[in-house]
């Protein structure tokens, strides 16, 4: 653009637009491609040692601290007409020899040949740095730990959005290794050394495992120059030119429509399809496979999402009854998604659980569960009900304080209305969760722990929770039924909870004879599609007569359990 179209702004108007950058900004600058300042004003004397009209013709990168280089070229790196850098913070030493944060902002404008406008704020108090946290490292690469790369590069990959880049991540596969263990620090170091400098920041790569690794980086970089300097790298080292060959498979990360902390974990969701079946293919089909697989959990997120906020789901009731009469004593809720009325949620659930957006979900259903328990009893209805909260909500302080002021102002709900926590997610804070649970306990709700005896944490949630019920979960059961060790395991459990008066529950309950076992092993109550599959009308189920008294046990069923496809909520 010529000088003339530049200049044409009255300096009257130059003024009031410098006063109103001032309103946020400490310093002004305008830059051009190669990020040279070919305009500059603001305090710069306090903080670069320099005046404004010194600093012009200069690198703004020199303004920096060299670590901050390569961020600093990331952010710049998008050349579209209006892109933009968010608040980023960044490090400078100042003439004192102290060091200072300094936030910057921009925007290209099309209007100055597509030159950057940059504003710089020195140590504001309200943002957080580009990557300031404490980070877990791999110690022969140097790179990060899997935990520390996965929210790493999550927040990475959601700043460098919102400046108006793309990023991408690739993961690569080295194969097996087999030279000894100095070539293997070697090729280690190489590795690490070479995707750290292609990373965002410098900093963005991560050791997932032995043999797979990942990085973000701007979509200017492609798999195969990657896999070239991957290469090039680990072939430096004596004896290594031909004996690996890395994989390499590129995907979009696209994190506009969720929180960094779940595009964190459903990256994590993806690494681990990329290492579970990186060996098994070559580098086209990894591609693919990694590609689809990211888009299918963002999509399978996406559809999640607008489940919750549409409320596109049905409850459907399954009775819980006593082993000793069939008496139903409640029932549990489980939910059936419209679009598929006839499959289990299941599968997504799980995914919505690793990624962290079950809470949402969760509390929508309580709500319409509480709902539908009204109608009933306005229908003159005596019928109770168990909602499914994850170990993932339980865990959220937010969650509960929602849903126990939203069961606050139902009267009487407590009598009608328990809750059932599963060990699908997993608790990390035991202590906090029982004091949540003692919360609900302390308004009237009863709480059981569900799928009891399917993991080693079981003892420790019994031992570290205060709850009125476990429910043993179904291949206990089943084994129980046929196997001598089976049994003796089912009824110490059964024997410990009676001992500390917690009521037993046992699933998949599906013949008389298998109740009446169970009732001798001294559970109290079963569920299973002999006392009735999951209907949305409960006052439907016919009575159940009490089972006989227990036979021998038969042998194992071989054809498919008929409860798998009824998977709870979580």
């Amino acid at each position: 653009m010529d000088e003339e179209k530049k200049l044409s702004v009255s300096p009257a108007v130059l003024g009031r637009l410098a006063a109103m950058a001032f309103c946020r900004a400490d310093i002004v600058l305008q830059l051009n491609d190669a990020l040279v300042i070919t305009y500059c004003v603001g305090s710069t004397n306090s903080t670069f040692g320099k005046s404004s009209d010194a600093l012009v013709g200069g690198s703004f990168l020199d303004l920096f601290d060299a670590k901050d280089s390569k961020t600093l070229k990331d952010l710049f790196a998008n050349k579209n007409a209006g892109a933009r850098i968010e608040d980023t913070l960044l490090n400078v030493t100042a003439p004192s020899g102290a060091t200072a944060e300094i936030a910057i902002s921009g925007y290209r404008v099309p209007d100055f040949d597509n030159d950057f406008f940059v504003a710089l704020k020195i140590a504001p108090k309200t943002l957080v740095k580009y990557i300031d946290r404490h980070v877990e490292r791999d110690k022969t690469t140097g790179m990060l730990d899997k935990d520390s790369f996965v929210d790493t590069a999550a927040e990475r990959i959601a700043e460098f959005e919102a400046s108006g880049g793309k990023a991408k991540v690739s993961m690569v596969n080295i194969g097996t290794f087999e030279g000894d263990e100095d070539e293997r620090t070697k090729v280690m170091e190489a590795l690490g050394e070479v995707m750290r400098s292609e990373s965002l920041g410098g900093d963005t790569a991560g050791r997932i495992d032995d043999e797979n690794f990942s990085l973000v980086h701007g979509d200017a970089m492609d798999a195969v120059a990657l896999s070239e300097k991957i290469s090039n790298a680990m072939s430096g080292v004596p004896g290594m030119a031909n004996s690996l060959m890395p994989k390499i498979a590129t995907m979009d990360a696209d994190s506009s429509n969720i929180s960094s902390q779940q595009m964190a974990k459903a990256l994590m969701v993806s690494l681990q399809a990329f290492a579970d079946g990186a060996t098994d293919m070559d580098g086209a089909d990894m591609n693919d496979v990694v590609e689809k697989k990211m888009k299918e959990n963002m999509q399978s997120i996406e559809r999640f999402k607008s489940i919750c906020d549409q409320g596109l789901f049905d409850l459907v009731y399954m009775p819980v009854c006593k082993l000793g009469t069939g008496e139903i004593h409640h029932f549990e809720a489980l939910t059936r998604f419209r679009h598929d009325a006839d499959a289990s949620p299941f599968a997504l659930i799980t995914l919505a659980e690793e990624v962290g957006i079950i809470t949402d979900f969760d509390m929508v259903v309580a709500k319409r569960a509480v709902e539908n328990l009204e109608w009933f009893r306005d229908a003159k209805a005596d019928v109770s009900v168990a909602i499914n909260v994850s170990g993932h909500s339980i865990s959220d302080d937010k969650f509960c304080d929602e849903l126990a002021d939203m069961l606050m102002r139902k009267y009487d709900m407590e009598k009608f209305l328990s809750l059932e926590i599963t060990e699908s997610a997993e608790i990390q804070d035991l202590e906090a969760v029982n004091y949540s649970i003692q919360k609900f306990r302390r308004m009237g709700y009863t709480v059981a722990l569900d799928d009891f005896g399917a993991g080693a944490a079981s003892f420790d949630y019994l031992n570290s929770f205060d709850v009125d019920t476990v429910k043993f979960d179904g291949p206990v059961v089943k084994r129980a039924s046929v196997t001598k060790k089976g049994k003796a395991f089912l009824k110490s459990m059964a024997t410990l909870c009676n001992e500390i008066g917690v009521e037993t529950i046992a699933e998949m309950v599906e013949d008389k004879n298998l109740a009446g076992f169970l009732e001798q092993c001294g559970i109290h109550l079963g569920q299973g599609w002999y006392f009735g599959k999951p209907q949305a009308d409960m006052t439907s189920f016919p009575p159940i007569l009490p089972p006989e008294p227990a036979a021998k046990p038969a042998r194992a069923k071989a054809d498919k359990n008929p409860d798998a496809e009824f998977a709870p909520l979580a």
